[in-house]
């Protein structure tokens, strides 16, 4: 039965540190986010991966494991001291990705979590329902797998990014290409039959659908992680890095094939400062029930 999920939190949160001070105040948060563990800043006093841990609980995963920098201690310290009873259901896990050198790179760091098993992935820097999570795993167990978001079901300002994500093009409900960071997502229309949450086949026409790095994965995919080469240098002067969209085309060019999971709603993108106050106002009105389960669960320290 599938129950590991790996959470990729080892980012440097660069692009999150322009005028921070404007919407966290919090001292250990501020320092926390400042040192790249942006998703220490809080939500209605909870931080932001108590959310998303929530949520593979509630999906039935019970092996988490946070591949982190070796530098961050929020979240060491925070699951360390009180993760065996804000979620007893669980148990919690760090791998450490020394440098900053991909997604790719931080699934292969997680080896020894994974240990030769299937296994989920996804970002530490968003939030996925349980439901979304809950479609990967229904994976049929020789198949790989991603959820695919549609944009219509985002929130405006997840919707306005929609240039900086990677766009997917499916046939017959399985991944053929993933697009990254198009400067026309309009293009790639989605006409297929994609899979539902109990592998039946939804008709999508017209939608233009995302990935969001939401995953469930063969074991297979970490020798794709080990051989995928170099991304090209996104900045003048520094090295690319071994990406994980990559790694998943290596794959598929093996022989790989990953079905596709159709869901349209709202996914929460903790990315720019400005993310804090539109996450905060997402939360309030959309997750009133993931605050009040973690507002009992944060009543038993």
């Amino acid at each position: 039965m599938l129950s590991k999920a790996v959470i990729l939190a080892a980012g440097s949160a660069s692009r999150m540190q322009k005028n921070i001070e404007r919407y966290i105040s919090n001292r250990e948060e501020l320092s926390a986010v400042k040192k790249g563990e942006k998703m220490a800043a809080s939500f209605e006093n909870y931080p932001f991966l108590d959310y998303q841990i929530l949520n593979l609980i509630q999906a039935g995963l019970r092996e988490i494991n946070l591949v982190l920098n070796p530098e961050d201690t929020f979240f060491t310290n925070h699951y360390n001291k009180n993760g065996k009873i804000l979620f007893p259901e669980a148990v919690i896990s760090y791998s450490f990705q020394k440098i900053p050198d991909g997604t790719a790179h931080a699934v292969l760091v997680a080896e020894r979590f994974i240990n030769g098993d299937r296994f989920v992935v996804l970002n530490g820097d968003n939030n996925y329902s349980a439901r979304s999570i809950q479609m990967l795993l229904n994976t049929p167990e020789k198949y790989s797998s991603m959820v695919a978001f549609d944009t219509v079901g985002f929130n405006e300002s997840t919707r306005e990014k929609l240039k900086s994500f990677a766009v997917v093009e499916t046939e017959d409900g399985k991944l053929r290409e993933i697009v990254e960071k198009t400067q026309n997502p309009e293009k790639y229309i989605t006409r297929d039959l994609l899979y539902t949450i109990n592998n039946d086949r939804l008709r999508v026409n017209n939608s233009i659908m995302t990935s969001m790095n939401l995953w469930c994965f063969a074991p297979a995919m970490m020798y794709a992680c080990r051989d995928v080469g170099r991304y090209e240098p996104r900045k003048e002067g520094k090295p690319g890095e071994f990406e994980l969209p990559d790694a998943v085309k290596l794959w598929m060019q093996q022989g790989g094939e990953i079905l596709v999971y159709y869901a349209c709603e709202d996914v929460l993108d903790l990315t720019m400062a400005e993310d804090v106050k539109i996450v905060g106002s997402n939360i309030r009105k959309n997750l009133i029930d993931k605050m009040l389960e973690l507002e009992k669960r944060y009543t038993r320290l």
